[in-house]
């Protein structure tokens, strides 16, 4: 079995590319498994942009499945029914993933917030204050229960102090287009899957 991704990065997302990044993904992690899914409806009430797939359990699909395009993390699944299924996004403050700066591998925690998903941005938290975190950096998942490690989560646009305690955090630009989101790829199976790691859901 191969290792795990330092991180994947393509164009924007087409029924082509989504299976290039499967096939990608499948060369490093031989025993992954996906479903090909599309975006039927996007909830207009949600400020973290949840949206809803057709594929639920009866495709395979089974909840916290982590949900990616061939830009990097999108979210996961965080209700699933026989044929459909509701995705919790990187701007969701539900979603927490151990993640990591692909080049200093300073370590966090990916999650969203209200103030941010306003902005369209998510974040990186816990990140210790004598961090090497800089503007312009990539940040990718560690790998864990719920999510694989080597997804890229987005870029580092600013970094901040935590307002309850003494440790940062980075506002992070997504990797993903939600604006133009359509078709998505649900990770169904992975080597570590249900493994604790720290900071995940």
């Amino acid at each position: 079995v191969g290792g795990p991704i330092d991180g994947f990065c393509s164009g924007i997302g087409t029924g082509g590319t989504i299976t290039g990044i499967g096939e990608t993904l499948k060369e490093k992690n031989p025993d992954m498994l996906f479903q090909i899914a599309t975006v039927t409806t996007n909830d207009v009430t949600d400020p973290y942009k949840g949206f809803t797939i057709n594929a639920g359990l009866l495709n395979g699909v089974s909840l916290k499945d982590p949900v990616i395009t061939p830009e990097g993390l999108v979210g996961y699944v965080c209700e699933v029914a026989p044929s459909y299924s509701k995705v919790c996004t990187v701007f969701s403050p539900s979603l927490k993933a151990g993640g990591k700066d692909s080049r200093t591998s300073d370590e966090g925690v990916v999650s969203g917030g209200s103030e941010l998903a306003i902005n369209g941005k998510t974040g990186l938290y816990n990140l210790k204050r004598d961090c090497s975190v800089s503007i312009g950096d990539h940040i990718v998942t560690m790998g864990g229960s719920v999510f694989p490690a080597g997804l890229v989560v987005g870029t580092v646009s600013d970094i901040k102090q935590q307002v309850k305690d003494t440790s940062l955090y980075a506002v992070v630009e997504p990797a993903v287009d939600f604006e133009h989101l359509r078709d998505v790829m649900v990770i169904t199976y992975y080597s570590g899957q249900g493994s604790a790691q720290s900071g995940e859901n």
